[in-house]
C-alpha cells in the first residue's frame, strides 16, 4: 500500500520532528517504497512538519560546470531536484556544496556562502545549522554516508588528506569565475563507522517510515562528537579496505603528516617488491600507501641498472622523480667482481639517481684484499658526494659489536646501516648492549625496521616480535634527533602482503612511543 501524507508525518513526528526545527534532510525516495504523489508529497510533508517558524534545507550538489544556480540540476536525489525549484524554495550559488533552503532561516543560512575559503566550515549552511540550538540532520532512508555535514568535522580537524580544487561557477552578473576551495573532501569515506557512535551517545532516534529508515539526529552534537573522534583518531572516518584505493591513499596522507614531525626519513628496500627492474615503477603506489617516498635499491635491483644503458637508467629516474619517489641508497651487486669496480659501478647509478649512499657489499673474514681498498674507495666516492655505508651481517667482518666498532675505527667516513635483526642472530642484544654500551651510535647513518630471534628461534619475524629490540631502537634515535634512514627491510621474506605486514608493525611501534 503506498505511504499517503499522513502516514509519512505520523512517523516524522514519532521520530522527533517538530515545529520550529531547522532540518537538512538527505533522501532516498524509493526507500520509503510507494509514496502517493511521490516527491512533491514528501516536501509538502516535511514542511509542514517543521511549520511556518521552521526552515527545511536539503542539498542541492550538481556536476555541472561551471555552475548555474538556477538551472543546474541537483545530482543527489529527486526528492533535491524537485525542492530547488519549489516555490518560495532560495538557493545558494556554490559550485559543490549547493543548498536549497525553505523558511524563515534560509537567507541567513545560506548568506555569502560562495564567499568562504572552504566548502564546509563554520559559515556553510551545514557549520551555521550545527551552531542552531534547534538545527537537526534528517536522514530518510539513507545512512550517514549520505551526512554531508560529517565531512564539516573532517575540516574542523583538518585532516591532512584534504586537498584544494579550483570548480568554476556563474556569478550573479552572469560571469563565469574561478573558486578555490581548500580542505576539500575526498571522494570515499567511512561514515557508516560512526553511526554506533552517535546511537551509544544518546543523540540519535532512529525510527521506520514506510520501508525506510530513518534518523534523526541534533547537528551541533553530532558535529561536536565526530570532531573528537577524528581528534582521537585521525583515520576514524576512513575505512580499513586494502583494496580502497582512495582510503590507502588518504591513509597515507595522514602518516606523512605524522612523519613530518619526526628528524628521520622512512624508506624501504624495493628490492623485496620489485624485481625485475620492469617491476621498480610498479611498487611504487604500495610503498606511497605507507608514506614511503624514499627507497634503498638492493643487490638485484642495482645489478640491473648497472647493467642498463645511461638512456634506460635516465629513463627510470625520470619515471621515479616524476612519482615524487627518491633514492637513498644504492647497493652494490653481490658478485665476484673487483670491489673497486662494484663500488664505482654503484657510486654511477646513485649519482644518476641523486643518491647519497652505496652499501658495500657483504665482506666476509676471508676477503682482506677487498676490505684493504676501501679506504682508498671512501676518498673516491667522497670527490662526487657520495659516502659508503656497511651492514652487520652474520658471517662478515661486521657481524658483532666489536667486528663493527673495529671496521668503522679503522675506515673512517663509513657509515654503518644498523641491522638488529643481524646483531640478534648472533646472540646480541642490540639496544641493552650493542647500542646502548658500545660506540656504534656514532656512525649510524640508517636503522633497519628488521627484527628477528637469538641464533635457535625464527630469523625474520614482523618488528617488535622479535629480540631487535627495534622498538628501543627507534625510540632512542628520536631521542637524539637522529636524521638519517628509517629502512623498512623484512628480511626473508617478500610481496605485497608481506610487505602490508611489515608496515603495519612499524606503524604499531610508532603508535607506541
Amino acid at each position: 500500500m503506498a505511504l499517503t501524507k499522513d502516514d509519512i508525518l505520523k512517523g516524522l513526528s514519532d521520530l522527533g520532528v517538530t515545529e520550529g526545527m531547522i532540518v537538512m534532510a538527505h533522501s532516498s525516495l524509493s526507500a520509503l517504497g510507494e509514496v502517493e504523489g511521490g516527491a512533491d508529497t514528501l516536501i509538502e510533508v516535511l514542511a509542514e512538519a517543521v511549520g511556518p517558524t521552521g526552515t527545511l534545507c536539503m542539498p542541492a550538489m550538481s556536476g555541472e560546470r561551471p555552475f548555474r544556480v538556477e538551472s543546474s540540476p541537483s545530482n543527489v536525489g529527486i526528492v533535491t531536484e524537485r525542492f530547488r525549484s519549489w516555490p518560495g524554495v532560495v538557493r545558494s550559488i556554490h559550485p559543490t556544496h549547493s543548498v536549497s533552503c525553505l523558511g524563515p532561516k534560509s537567507e541567513q543560512i545560506i548568506a555569502g556562502h560562495i564567499d568562504q575559503p572552504t566548502a564546509l566550515g563554520p559559515e556553510s549552511p551545514w557549520g551555521r545549522i550545527a551552531q542552531m540550538d534547534n538545527g537537526y540532520i534528517l536522514l530518510l532512508g539513507c545512512d550517514q554516508d549520505r551526512s554531508t555535514l560529517l565531512h564539516c568535522a573532517e575540516e574542523a580537524v583538518d585532516a591532512p588528506y584534504l586537498t584544494d580544487i579550483q570548480p568554476e561557477y556563474v556569478d550573479a552578473d552572469g560571469q563565469v569565475k574561478t573558486k578555490v576551495l581548500h580542505k576539500f573532501p575526498g571522494p570515499h569515506r567511512d561514515f557508516i563507522g560512526l553511526d554506533s557512535l552517535f546511537r551509544e551517545a544518546g543523540i540519535m532516534k532512529t525510527g521506520k517510515i514506510g520501508r525506510a529508515v530513518c534518523r534523526l539526529m541534533n547537528a551541533g552534537e553530532t558535529l561536536e562528537l565526530a570532531v573528537a573522534a577524528l581528534h582521537r583518531d585521525p583515520a576514524a572516518v576512513l575505512c580499513n579496505n586494502p583494496n580502497c584505493g582512495d582510503c590507502v591513499k588518504q591513509r597515507a596522507a595522514i602518516a606523512r603528516t605524522r612523519l613530518s614531525c619526526e628528524d628521520f626519513t622512512l624508506s624501504a628496500v624495493a628490492d623485496e617488491l620489485a624485481v625485475p627492474l620492469s617491476g621498480l615503477v610498479d611498487g611504487l603506489p604500495l610503498l606511497g600507501g605507507q608514506a614511503v617516498d624514499t627507497i634503498e635499491l638492493g643487490p638485484a635491483l642495482s645489478a640491473a641498472l648497472i647493467a642498463a644503458g645511461d638512456a634506460e637508467l635516465s629513463g627510470i629516474g625520470r619515471t621515479l622523480e616524476a612519482a615524487g619517489a627518491k633514492v637513498a641508497m644504492v647497493s652494490c651487486p653481490v658478485d665476484t667482481s673487483p670491489i673497486a669496480d662494484s663500488v664505482r659501478n654503484a657510486a654511477a647509478v646513485a649519482t644518476a639517481l641523486g643518491a647519497r649512499l652505496v652499501k658495500l657489499p657483504p665482506l666476509s673474514p676471508d676477503m682482506s684484499e677487498r676490505v684493504a681498498r676501501i679506504p682508498e674507495l671512501v676518498r673516491e666516492t667522497a670527490q662526487s658526494g657520495v659516502s659508503l655505508v656497511v651492514e652487520n651481517q652474520q658471517g662478515t667482518v661486521c657481524d658483532t659489536k666489536e667486528k663493527c666498532e673495529e671496521f668503522l675505527a679503522i675506515n673512517p667516513g663509513v657509515g654503518l646501516a644498523f641491522n638488529p635483526a643481524g646483531f640478534a642472530h648472533v646472540g646480541e642484544h642490540p639496544f641493552l648492549k650493542t647500542f646502548y654500551k658500545g660506540r656504534l651510535k656514532q656512525y649510524i647513518v640508517q636503522l633497519y625496521i628488521t627484527d628477528g630471534c637469538h641464533p635457535d628461534g625464527e630469523p625474520y619475524v614482523l618488528p617488535g616480535q622479535g629480540n631487535g629490540e627495534v622498538k628501543e631502537l627507534m625510540s632512542i634515535l628520536r631521542c637524539r634527533g637522529f636524521d638519517g634512514y628509517f629502512c623498512l627491510k623484512m628480511g626473508d621474506r617478500t610481496g605485497k602482503e608481506a610487505f602490508a605486514r611489515h608496515a603495519k608493525a612499524f606503524w604499531h611501534l610508532m603508535a607506541t612511543l
